[in-house]
C-alpha cells in the first residue's frame, strides 16, 4: 500500500528553500531531519534565543511549510489520505513507514522524520498523543479517538473474562455494536493500544499476558517453545529469541540455559533439549521415568513397551533406556524381554 516514488525527504528539502536559515535550523532540529532530534531548550541555546522565541519561529515555519507542501502538493497528499483510509484510518507512529513508504526507505531516518513532518502539516490527519492507554499514532480527522478507546476497552474487558487470546471475528461477535466499524479500522486497534497485542497468528490478547507479549527471558523462552510446539535445544531457543526481536534486548545462550533450569514450566527431556511441563513432560532422570511407568505393573512390561513409553517423555537413544533397565538396582528382569520394579 506504499506510495510509489514518494520521498518525503525530497519534498521537505525542496520546501525548506522557502524558509529563513533559523527556521530551517529549528524545524530540522525539532523533527530530526539531517540531524538528531533536539528540544526547544537545546535549539534555543544553540541559536542564543529563548524557548518562547524558538516556539514562535517553529509556528511561523510550519505555516510556510503547510502552504508549500500541503496546499501546493502534486497529488501525494491525496494519496496519503487514500492509503490511510485503506489501512483503516488509524495506525501507530512506528508503522507509518510501512503504510506509506516503499520498503527500501522504511529504515531511512530522514524519510521517516520528513514523513512525520508532512503528517503534522496535514489537516486531514491528527496525531494520537501517547497516553496510559494509547501508543503514539495517527488517524484520519474524520474518525473519533473516543470510539477507538471505547472499542479497545470493550475488548480488554472481554479478554480479561475469557483469559485467552481471541480472533478479531470472535471479539466482534461478542460485541455486536462494533460491527458498524470497518474491519480495517478494528484490525489496526491493537497497534495503537497499550493494553492489546496481536500475535503472529492474528489472535488478539492482553499485553500483560507473557504468552503473547513476553518481557523477561523466561517468558520469551515460553513464547518460543509454545510457538514451536515441540521440544528444542537451548541453543535453538536462544537463536529464535534473537530472530524474533521482541524488545531488541540481546540474550546469551548461558542465560537461556540458566532460566530453563530455574523455571518449573520447562523440563529437560534430552541432552540440552527442553519441553514444556504443560505438554505432559515430567521432571526426573530416565530411571525415574521408567520407575513411574512400571509402578503398579506387578507383572512388569515388555522392553519394547517400556522403550516406547519412555520416548514419549524423553528424547534419548534406545540404548540409554536399556542400560538403565540393566544396571539400575530399581529394576529386575522377570523374563527374556520383560522388566519390573524390584
Amino acid at each position: 500500500m506504499s506510495i510509489k516514488n514518494f520521498s518525503p525527504y525530497k519534498i521537505v528539502k525542496e520546501a525548506f528553500l522557502e524558509l529563513k536559515p533559523n527556521e530551517i535550523k529549528v524545524i530540522s532540529g525539532r523533527f530530526g531531519i539531517d540531524q538528531e532530534h533536539k528540544t526547544l531548550s537545546a535549539i534555543g541555546k544553540f541559536l542564543n534565543l529563548s524557548r518562547e522565541r524558538i516556539r514562535q519561529i517553529e509556528r511561523e515555519a510550519l505555516k510556510k511549510l503547510a502552504s508549500k507542501i500541503v496546499d501546493q502538493s502534486n497529488g501525494y497528499i491525496g494519496e496519503i489520505v487514500e492509503n490511510f483510509e485503506k489501512a483503516g484510518g488509524i495506525t501507530s507512529h512506528n508503522k507509518i513507514a510501512e503504510k506509506l513508504l516503499e520498503e527500501s526507505t522504511w529504515k531511512n531516518k530522514n524519510e521517516f522524520n520528513s514523513l512525520h513532518l508532512i503528517l503534522v502539516l496535514m489537516p486531514q490527519i491528527i496525531k494520537i498523543e501517547k497516553t496510559n492507554e494509547l501508543e503514539a499514532g495517527w488517524m484520519l480527522a474524520s474518525l473519533s479517538k473516543d470510539d477507538a478507546v471505547n472499542v479497545i476497552n470493550d475488548w480488554v474487558a472481554h479478554l480479561e473474562k475469557t483469559k485467552k487470546p481471541l480472533t478479531l471475528d470472535v471479539l466482534i461477535e461478542q460485541n455486536p455494536a462494533h460491527s458498524k466499524y470497518k474491519l480495517t479500522f478494528l484490525s489496526e486497534l491493537p497497534s495503537v493500544s497499550k493494553k492489546l497485542v496481536k500475535t503472529d497468528s492474528d489472535f488478539i490478547g492482553l499485553s500483560s499476558w507473557p504468552e503473547v507479549n513476553p518481557r523477561n527471558v523466561r517468558d520469551k523462552i515460553y513464547f518460543v517453545l509454545k510457538k514451536n510446539g515441540k521440544p528444542m535445544h537451548f541453543d535453538d531457543i536462544a537463536s529464535k529469541i534473537f530472530e524474533h526481536g521482541f524488545d531488541r534486548k540481546s540474550v546469551v545462550k548461558a542465560t537461556v540455559h540458566n532460566e530453563l533450569i530455574a523455571d518449573d514450566r520447562f523440563v529437560l527431556v534430552g541432552r540440552g533439549i527442553y519441553g514444556l511441563s504443560e505438554w505432559g513432560y515430567k521432571e526426573g532422570t530416565v530411571a525415574d521415568i521408567i520407575k513411574e511407568i512400571l509402578t503398579d505393573k506387578k507383572d512388569g512390561m515388555p522392553v519394547d513397551e517400556i522403550v516406547k513409553a519412555v520416548l514419549k517423555q524423553r528424547i534419548v537413544k534406545k540404548n540409554t533406556i536399556l542400560i538403565n533397565l540393566q544396571t539400575k538396582p530399581l529394576f529386575k528382569k522377570i523374563d527374556k524381554d520383560r522388566y519390573a520394579l524390584k
